[in-house]
């Protein structure tokens, strides 16, 4: 057996496991909502991925823009250069770091993107991304 093959097939299964307890289903409007608000105290980083002509038409409170074509050099960057370009702290593991777009579909991309360059950092989707969350708050849901 060759060794490329034996270090790709002993590192296959722990890749999985990393990845299946480190993405966690995507985050609904309510949980988000519970989030930006402080129910529960959960440490979180909260990453719009649109272009910054779209957030220009509105954002989820507490976010900050990073365009998809962006975030895998970003999340490459050291913590002082991604603090002082992007005004946060980095994302940490013992946070959970929250990616969104306009409707679901760059925001997995940009996932995909962060969980080759980080994949120690727990990573969720608000899949219903921009479109939902803005239909939402216009209805002023009660938090549960």
């Amino acid at each position: 057996m060759s060794a490329i093959f034996y270090r790709t097939a002993r590192c296959v299964p722990a890749m999985l496991a990393r990845r299946m307890y480190a993405t966690k289903p995507d985050v609904s409007f309510q949980e988000l909502k519970q989030i930006i608000h402080g129910v529960g105290s959960i440490p979180y980083k909260l990453i719009d991925v649109r272009e910054p002509h779209e957030v220009a038409q509105g954002k989820v409170p507490s976010a900050t823009n990073i365009p998809l074509g962006e975030v895998a050099a970003a999340f490459s960057l050291p913590a002082d250069e991604f603090k002082a370009k992007y005004r946060i702290e980095k994302p940490m593991p013992n946070e959970v770091t929250i990616f969104y777009c306009r409707s679901g579909k760059r925001s997995q991309d940009a996932i995909n993107q962060v969980e080759k360059v980080s994949p120690d950092l727990v990573i969720r989707n608000y899949r219903g991304s921009w479109l939902n969350y803005s239909e939402n708050a216009l209805d002023n849901k009660p938090l549960k």
